[in-house]
């Protein structure tokens, strides 16, 4: 008799393995891939143009933006410094030409020897002439004409020199004799300068503020735009931060580029309205000058915008990403 016991054998399913807690903290701690393969494919389409072209725009405005302050800054210093250090006496003429002579001579003995006065020199005929022609012609013969002498004072003390003592004190030499005050020249010229200054900072912040709308618009657009890549690396782990950082990346070399660019254009933009301003042979305008420290924070820009391009699209991106999950 044969036995016909049929043994059932039941096979317990086999368990996956989980990964381990070190691969996890791996996945987790992962960031951007350092070769030139990228998962998300921002570098594409309109939102990738839209961003060049406003960081370009942007970088190309705060260079002529701040080439204006630099030179308004140069400009006001070279004129306060000789106006410090120089000031005009004026001596109105005396009917007599032998006395008009002696008094002008006695006016520059005592500011030669006057504390702090390290020269005087008098405005002779033709520099009078070069100064009165644009008012009134070539055909004038400024000896015909009452006019005062003009007398340069430069002094090597500006913050000892006492213009008041000198007043009282060079009235009791000559009656004929003033001091053109430069202060209120200087103070008007300060004013107009600070009101420039805030001119200047507003376009910048409005600019700003328009760059800083601009990458978040992009931002979010190319978000959505490969909204079905990023769910598929969520799937497989990739974390906010990894993605985040991987968009930033890819947006940094675009606005770095666009910023070069930029900047290149401004150059020769900021070079021919100096050269343009010196034409105009007013000495305010010919002190107008740019040093190596000018020209450096100029070229930084492109830095300087990159840093704030990455800085907003990262925390646009996080914060897009948290509500997409």
């Amino acid at each position: 008799m044969e036995n016909n016991d049929n043994t059932i054998m039941k096979v317990k399913p086999s368990k996956k393995p989980r990964p381990e807690a070190s691969k996890v903290n791996k996945l987790k701690r992962q960031t951007p891939p350092s070769d030139s393969t990228n998962e998300l494919p921002i570098d594409e389409g309109y939102s990738h143009t839209f961003l060049s072209v406003i960081v370009g725009v942007s970088v190309f405005l705060f260079a002529i933006t701040l080439s204006g302050v630099l030179g308004i800054n140069t400009m006001f210093e070279n004129s306060r410094k000789q106006v410090v250090s120089n000031f005009t006496v004026q001596v109105l003429p005396l009917p007599n030409y032998e006395d008009a002579k002696k008094d002008l001579l006695n006016i520059v003995s005592f500011l030669e020897r006057y504390p702090h006065v390290e020269q005087v020199s008098v405005l002779s005929d033709s520099e009078l002439r070069y100064l009165l022609e644009p008012w009134l012609g070539n055909n004038v013969d400024i000896e015909l004409l009452p006019i005062p002498k003009l007398l340069d004072v430069k002094i090597n003390n500006a913050k000892k020199f006492d213009y008041k003592e000198l007043t009282i004190r060079l009235s009791e030499v000559s009656a004929q004799a003033s001091i053109n005050d430069h202060n209120l020249w200087l103070s008007r010229l300060l004013k107009f300068i600070n009101s420039l200054k805030m001119l200047a900072l507003t376009v910048l912040l409005l600019v700003a503020l328009a760059s800083v709308t601009a990458i978040i618009y992009a931002a979010q657009t190319s978000l959505n735009i490969h909204r079905d890549i990023i769910s598929i690396l969520h799937v497989i782990g990739a974390t906010d931060k990894y993605i985040a950082l991987n968009y930033v990346k890819q947006i940094s070399k675009t606005s770095i580029v666009a910023g070069i660019i930029g900047t290149l254009i401004a150059v020769p933009a900021i070079m021919i309205v100096g050269s343009m301003a010196k034409g105009i042979e007013a000495g305010i305008f010919n002190s107008v000058t740019f040093g190596l420290e000018d020209w450096l924070s100029i070229f930084l820009l492109p830095v300087a915008t990159s840093i704030l391009v990455a800085v907003t699209a990262y925390l646009t991106i996080v914060k897009t990403l948290r509500s997409m999950v």
